[in-house]
């Protein structure tokens, strides 16, 4: 099947400029299957998603996507460098002909990404200035704005990942016309319904009033106990524990009443908020080096949902991708899930809700 398109997207939740970004590529493109990667139960930012992957799926399908594709915890919960290249990565195994991302302004990220990958450009972190400053002094010169415009840096991310690894996709964007529509808006808005029915299809507004929204609040004193009932040689282990903050998370949780509280205590110049955040995520679950490095030498495909055009294409791809395809979770599927479902069973301890096990993907229509 030729004409295969693919994105990234978080959906967290799904809101009317998502459906702006379908509309547009299905009517400017014409796809023959139109594919997203979604993140699961985690985003890039350290925090929780709204709302399951099962019902983020089901706003998808119901929206025009014809096949979604979780992108794993380890590929979802890290800064745009390593969050690109596991995306891209599933893409290409999806076999996808075209990449598809939005940016709020017109630029030429292909040849951005040559230049940058040609001249060896890396962020290297200078400490007398915070490191989001930093970071946008040193894109600043290439014309992007990554403190305003942080999908910029994503946007690069995913050329350079295309570049460096000779994928067989081209690169196309979609200009994001207004800030109207925003996921941020959305969960500002959460309790506030009439306000959110501006910003959100029907099948948004259902699942967020069927489920449960999940956010920091339900997990803080999780993440306390996890703290106070560890050493420092055992925080020293998480994934990404640097430079002794294992020790200032052990001394600030105590002076915390609430995971803000945290995050203000912890904060400083040399860390952005979102890093501390996939960090607590990281303690809270217990995620090691191994764990990450296991995802990314043994990928696999995890197929969350699809409708009728994307089933066919999945059917296609069955007889030539090399890549594990997983529909549903065994005991055999577990061993190559372990990361995942270990994380899932976490999230489930909100709202009881199992996320893996007995679970089948979406179906168009399927409420």
């Amino acid at each position: 099947m030729a004409g295969v398109y693919g994105f990234v997207a978080e959906f967290n939740p799904f809101h009317n400029g998502h459906k702006i970004f379908i509309d547009t590529i299905k009517n400017k493109y014409h796809p023959d299957v139109l594919i997203a990667v979604v993140s699961g139960n985690y985003v890039q930012r350290g925090d929780f998603a709204i709302v399951d992957k099962w019902s983020r799926t089901r706003m998808a399908i119901a929206n025009g996507v014809d096949l979604v594709v979780e992108l794993p915890f380890a590929y979802a919960v890290q800064p745009a460098n390593l969050f690109a290249k596991g995306s891209i990565k599933l893409l290409n195994e999806l076999g996808i002909d075209n990449l598809i991302f939005g940016t709020e302004t017109d630029m030429d990220f292909v040849n951005l990404a040559k230049q940058m990958l040609k001249t060896n450009t890396e962020f290297e972190q200078d400490y007398s200035m915070s490191y989001a400053d930093n970071l946008n002094f040193v894109y600043s010169s290439t014309g992007l704005d990554v403190l305003q415009h942080p999908n910029q840096l994503l946007g690069l991310s995913y050329a350079q990942e295309v570049i460096k690894n000779n994928y067989s996709m081209s690169i196309d964007t979609i200009l994001r016309s207004n800030n109207e529509y925003s996921a941020t808006k959305v969960r500002n808005y959460i309790n506030d319904s009439a306000n959110i029915n501006k910003l959100v299809p029907d099948i948004t507004m259902h699942e967020l009033s069927a489920v449960k929204k999940v956010n920091w609040n339900d997990y803080f004193d999780l993440l306390k106990y996890r703290i106070l009932s560890s050493s420092p040689d055992e925080l020293h282990q998480i994934y990404q524990m640097v430079e002794g903050l294992e020790y200032k998370f052990i001394k600030e949780i105590s002076n915390s009443d609430n995971f803000s509280d945290f995050l203000m205590n912890i904060k400083s110049k040399r860390y952005t908020l979102a890093r501390l955040k996939r960090l607590c995520l990281y303690t809270l679950l217990n995620v090691k080096q191994v764990d990450i490095d296991e995802v990314f030498d043994s990928p696999y495909l995890r197929i969350l949902g699809f409708d009728d055009v994307g089933q066919k294409y999945l059917n296609e791809l069955k007889q030539s991708c090399e890549t594990s395809l997983i529909t549903r979770v065994g005991k055999k599927e577990s061993k190559l899930l372990s990361l995942e479902v270990k994380v899932d069973r976490i999230r489930a301890l909100a709202d009881g809700q199992e996320q893996d096990f007995g679970k089948i993907p979406i179906m168009e229509g399927e409420n």
